[in-house]
């Protein structure tokens, strides 16, 4: 609220001066006319956050007619409206917390806070029978009791199924997908090396043939030659004399060159269009390299049904002008590209718990094509490496 406002309205809520706030904890402001003048729309614009901006009048004052459209509403000072106005604070505010919440966030908050029993399981019931002994007491305390209340049991039709992607998860992954500019995307609470596992599980059958960096995670290899049994082509990558990670060698994208890899592992596959069922990229390594996943597809994508990226250390790069062009997920893509698959762990670069993951899907352009893997087909793969117990928590941090 800011100090030059008449005092026309009542609230509940805690009032913050707009001076010495960063709106981070604010779900609607209150503004004298005066300050119009003085940028603070303009500042309350610029976080980017949408709340809800109110203009508080006195008797006589006007709001210029072209800041009508970025306001919610005129408080005139009466004083017989302040229950009235409010009522109208009130509800912006509640409407602007709600909004801001990520789908199957808001979901859990919502059945949180209804204060369901469950007689099922988790067998500690909200936090309760920790309770009943001095150390879980303590352990309850240091936690917070919302996290037990939110430990709840995937048996509950209301909050949606997480296995086959109902209600609000399926919504919460749909949001994501748009956010990546993936055609689906699959949230994962066993890190990105099941992700990984998953990926390769639905792709990979004995005899494929999968182009493999060398600085792939120990993952890539468990799912694609361990699990799958698929046939490794692999591309050396470069060490500097410190022993930091380094990218692909040059020469390892010359068609040329992998068509004699080829021919060593599986001759009669050496001269097929696509010789590559998948390829394996690490897009970014652990020490900081990061390729241009556009002239990676320009370079061997046409020998390859799919890619895999393997973003576990990146995944913050199409939100960055600069790095667009490492992103597979905004690549234009056409019937005769790959099928794009990238997997990010949420909790190294980006801002989940540990152990969340995320796998992106980008391959519609291929929709229709023999080499096209079908959501069905990746799903059981996911369910295959997902917990029937998932822990809520993890996925809302998602």
């Amino acid at each position: 609220v800011s100090r030059a406002c008449p005092e026309c309205f009542t609230t509940s809520r805690d009032i913050v001066d707009i001076t010495a706030s960063d709106y981070i904890d604010v779900a609607a402001v209150v503004l004298a006319v005066s300050d119009i003048f003085n940028g603070a729309i303009e500042e309350i614009e610029a976080t980017g956050f949408g709340i809800p901006v109110f203009i508080a009048t006195h008797k006589e004052e006007r709001v210029p007619a072209e800041f009508l459209s970025r306001i919610h509403g005129v408080f005139e000072y009466s004083d017989t409206s302040n229950a009235y106005y409010a009522r109208q604070l009130e509800a912006a505010a509640q409407k602007y917390e709600t909004q801001l919440r990520p789908p199957f966030f808001r979901a859990l908050v919502d059945y949180v806070q209804q204060g369901n029993s469950a007689f099922d399981c988790p067998g500690h019931q909200g936090g309760q029978f920790f309770r009943r002994h001095p150390a879980g007491n303590q352990f309850v305390d240091f936690f917070g009791e919302t996290l037990f209340r939110a430990d709840l049991c995937n048996a509950d039709v209301a909050m949606g199924d997480l296995l086959i992607h109902e209600g609000a998860p399926c919504i919460a992954q749909q949001h994501a997908a748009k956010v990546f500019n993936a055609d689906k995307t699959y949230f994962v609470l066993n890190g990105t090396s099941s992700s990984n596992k998953v990926v390769l599980n639905a792709l990979l059958t004995p005899g494929d043939l999968v182009l493999f960096d060398r600085n792939n995670h120990k993952s890539n290899h468990h799912g694609a030659l361990l699990q799958a049994g698929a046939t490794p082509v692999y591309l050396e990558t470069a060490r500097n004399p410190y022993g930091f990670i380094g990218g692909i060698d040059a020469h390892c994208f010359d068609e040329s060159y992998l068509r004699e890899l080829v021919s060593e592992v599986a001759p009669g596959r050496a001269r097929d269009e696509r010789p590559f069922r998948l390829a394996v990229i690490q897009l970014g390594t652990y020490d900081g390299t990061i390729y241009n996943a556009r002239q990676v597809v320009d370079k061997i994508g046409h020998l390859c049904d799919y890619i895999l990226f393997d973003s576990a250390w990146v995944g913050y790069e199409q939100f960055i002008p600069m790095m667009a062009d490492c992103s597979p997920l905004l690549l234009e893509l056409n019937e005769n590209d790959p099928g794009i698959l990238v997997t990010q762990s949420v909790h190294k670069q980006q801002a989940g718990f540990s152990q969340t993951s995320q796998i992106h899907k980008k391959d519609s352009h291929i929709k229709g094509q023999a080499r096209y893997v079908p959501h069905k087909r990746l799903n059981n793969a996911f369910m295959m490496h997902a917990s029937t117990s998932p822990f809520y928590p993890l996925f809302a941090a998602l």
